[in-house]
């Protein structure tokens, strides 16, 4: 009975909550990805300028990071570190440099559409090397492409406008940078990788990585607030959303890499692969099941310690504090849906006496009784609470005041049948209907009235706050 009505929890809009702390530490990643973006470009800019062509690329005679490129992700990792302070100057800021990274992608595919020469392939590049392949320090036309698509990400992302088409963008910038990935292990065997030939893996790399800083500098907004959510789905989320996007990349690689390093045929490989990528799921599979064990385990002792906390130990009914927050979720119900609903107010009929002829132990044995006969009256969606010393107040969710009536006339029958070990015990009740803008106060003062009354009409009754006696006693 200490537990929430499910009627009361229907009325009310559950709100959704992110785990501040994972909040944080999805701020502080992005934070670092946008640090790291900035570095990783200034590095490539000083190689190309120093002519240390070794720290253009991740590994020795792979494609090279071009100076354009570098010069984009330096300016879409300021947007997004800009993105993150406060004040109109850093967004608008933010804003414009995202705008030129758009900018940098948008001529590049022009000069792929148009074959024109506007500069932007010359930014201190190799003119030597630009006169046997004029095409030398351009960009790839698909990293332009996803260019223009990050710097729409961090301009919607800046004007916190079209959430949906920002997780489109999200959407599809992931999937180029994990294809990238994958089509690397066919570039290792010596196999033509399709538009990803001409992209360096330094730029997969951190095309991946400064998507990834994009979304997470919004934890609270759009799909990326159900992995900071404080719910189990929130924590799968957390904890296989990525290893799963990875895994099919991890498997491309491995293929690739097994034929072209070890020379393994093709079924071979593929055997390997199937095997690795089956144990791969199975770990999967026992980490959630672990998961799972863990927060279940947790999840029933929170709900012991609230059931505690929320539940009175001698009756076993809910107490005063679960009382409240019920009684303020069903006026607010009724603020916000116009649910009607109906309180009883109960007190024991001369309990200090009876305690007084049989002692407390006999006094304590009523209150329990009292708990029981309570309960049986009651739906599964009202609510029973011990409100202090012997009296009870009871919660109709979806009760008029007719029907609470029959309520309160069921529970004097209750108590009139039972078999009392020492002496009969009668009760009294108040009844009250809520009403348009109630407040607590004022409802349990009509039905405290109420309950008032029936004590001066001769007790073991109930009275409604409209004054109409249910029932007088003999």
């Amino acid at each position: 009975m200490a537990d929430l009505p499910a009627s009361v929890v229907t009325m009310i809009e559950v709100p959704f909550h992110q785990d501040s702390q994972v909040v944080r530490g999805f701020i502080r990643f992005s934070r670092a990805i946008a640090v790291l973006m900035i570095a990783v470009a200034l590095v490539v800019l000083a190689a190309w300028w120093s002519d240390a062509r070794l720290l253009t690329a991740v590994v020795p005679g792979q494609r090279s990071m071009k100076i354009n490129t570098a010069i984009g992700f330096a300016l879409s990792g300021s947007a997004l570190l800009l993105s993150h302070g406060s004040g109109r100057l850093r967004s608008r800021l933010s804003l414009w440099l995202s705008l030129a990274v758009m900018g940098i992608g948008l001529a590049t595919l022009a000069e792929y559409a148009w074959s024109l020469d506007i500069g932007i392939d010359h930014w201190l590049d190799d003119s030597l090397a630009r006169q046997s392949d004029p095409l030398s320090g351009r960009m790839a036309e698909l990293v332009a492409t996803a260019f223009v698509l990050l710097g729409g990400l961090g301009v919607l992302v800046s004007a916190r406008h079209w959430p949906y088409l920002r997780e489109g963008l999200a959407v599809v910038l992931l999937a180029i940078a994990m294809t990238g990935l994958a089509s690397y292990g066919f570039a290792l065997a010596g196999r033509d990788s399709g538009p990803f030939n001409r992209v360096p893996t330094y730029t997969t790399l951190l095309l991946l990585l400064a998507t990834l800083g994009w979304i997470a500098s919004t934890p609270t907004i759009g799909l990326i607030r159900v992995t900071t959510a404080d719910t189990l789905g929130g924590a799968f989320a957390r904890r296989l959303l990525l290893p799963a996007l990875l895994l099919p990349v991890a498997v491309a690689f491995v293929f690739e890499m097994l034929q072209s390093r070890l020379g393994l045929s093709e079924a071979l490989a593929f055997s390997f692969v199937a095997l690795s990528s089956g144990g791969a799921v199975a770990w999967l599979v026992w980490w959630v099941a672990t998961l799972l064990d863990m927060l279940e385990r947790q999840r029933r002792k929170s709900a012991l310690l609230r059931n505690d906390a929320d539940t009175d130990t001698l009756t076993g009914l809910a107490n005063r504090r679960a009382f409240d927050d019920a009684l303020a979720n069903l006026l607010r119900g009724q603020r916000e849906h116009d649910a009607l609903f109906s309180l009883l107010m109960l007190d024991l009929d001369r309990f200090k006496s009876y305690n007084d002829d049989f002692g407390h132990l006999a006094g304590d044995e009523v209150l329990r009784i009292t708990g029981h006969l309570l309960g049986d009256a009651l739906r599964p969606s009202d609510l029973a609470a011990r409100y202090g010393g012997e009296e009870f107040a009871l919660l109709l969710p979806d009760t008029d005041a007719t029907q609470a009536d029959e309520v309160a006339a069921r529970i004097l029958d209750a108590f009139r049948a039972f078999a009392w070990p020492q002496r009969a015990v009668t009760v009294s009740i108040g009844v009250a209907q809520s009403a348009t803008n109630d407040g607590a106060t004022a409802l349990i003062r009509r039905a405290d009235a109420a309950l008032y009354d029936a004590k001066h009409a001769g007790r073991n009754q109930a009275v409604s706050a409209t004054v109409s006696l249910l029932s007088a006693s003999a």
